[in-house]
C-alpha cells in the first residue's frame, strides 16, 4: 500500500521543515472554515438585532402617532411652543441603535471574519489546492464572487480547473457600509417627516 502523500512547506527562518499528512491539511482546513462561519454568524446577527430594534421602535411609533392622545413634550421657544413627539424620540433612539451596531460589525466582528478569511486563502493556496487539483479553493471562490458583482467562471482548455473572472471590484465591506447608509438615511428622513408632522401648525405660521 503506497505510503501517505505528504505535502511540506520550508520555514521562513532556518530550522527544519514542516511536515503534515494530507488528513492533517484537510483538519486544519476545516478548522479554519468553522472559525469563518463562526465569525460570519456573529455579524448577521449583529445586523439582525439592528434591525430588530429598528423595526419595534418604528412599530412603535405608527401606534403613537395613529392614537387620538396627544404623546408630545412641549418645548417653548421664543417663537412658540414646538412639540417633540415620542415617536420622534423612538426614531432617533433607533438612528443611534444602528450606527452602535455598524460600529460594533464593522470595527470587530467583520474584522475577525477578514482575517480568518485570509489565513483561509493563504492555507487553500499553499496547501489545498495541490491536494484537491483546483482554480480556487473554497475560500478563494467564495471571496471571488463577493468582492466583483460581474464574477464569472469558465473551464480552461482542459476542461478540468476552474477560470474565475470579474473586473467590477466591490468589497463586501462597501457594500455592508451602503446597507447600514441605506437605513441610517431612512431613519433620518423619518425622523424629519415625524417632526414636521407633529409641528406642522408651528411651522406653516413660522414660515407664513
Amino acid at each position: 500500500m503506497a505510503a501517505p502523500t505528504r505535502n511540506r512547506r520550508q520555514p521562513a527562518s532556518g530550522g527544519r521543515p514542516t511536515q503534515a499528512t494530507n488528513d492533517q491539511l484537510i483538519a486544519i482546513w476545516s478548522k479554519a472554515v468553522d472559525t469563518q462561519m463562526h465569525f460570519n454568524e456573529m455579524s448577521v446577527k449583529s445586523r439582525q438585532l439592528g434591525l430588530t430594534f429598528v423595526a419595534a421602535a418604528l412599530a412603535l411609533a405608527v401606534v403613537l402617532m395613529s392614537q387620538n392622545e396627544d404623546f408630545s413634550i412641549p418645548i417653548p421657544t421664543g417663537w412658540g411652543e414646538i412639540k417633540v413627539h415620542v415617536a420622534f424620540l423612538l426614531t432617533v433612539a433607533a438612528i443611534l441603535g444602528i450606527l452602535s451596531v455598524k460600529k460594533l460589525d464593522l470595527t470587530v466582528y467583520h474584522r475577525m471574519l477578514r482575517g480568518a478569511v485570509s489565513f483561509g486563502e493563504d492555507f487553500e493556496h499553499n496547501y489545498m489546492k495541490n491536494i484537491f487539483n483546483l482554480g480556487q479553493g473554497m475560500t478563494g471562490a467564495i471571496s471571488h464572487f463577493s468582492r466583483y458583482d460581474d464574477a464569472e467562471v469558465s473551464l480552461d482548455s482542459s476542461g478540468q480547473k476552474y477560470i474565475y473572472s470579474g473586473s467590477n471590484k466591490v468589497t463586501a465591506e462597501h457594500k455592508i457600509k451602503s446597507f447600514y447608509s441605506m437605513v441610517t438615511w431612512f431613519l433620518i428622513v423619518t425622523a424629519l417627516g415625524l417632526f414636521v408632522f407633529s409641528n406642522w401648525t408651528f411651522l406653516s405660521g413660522l414660515f407664513s
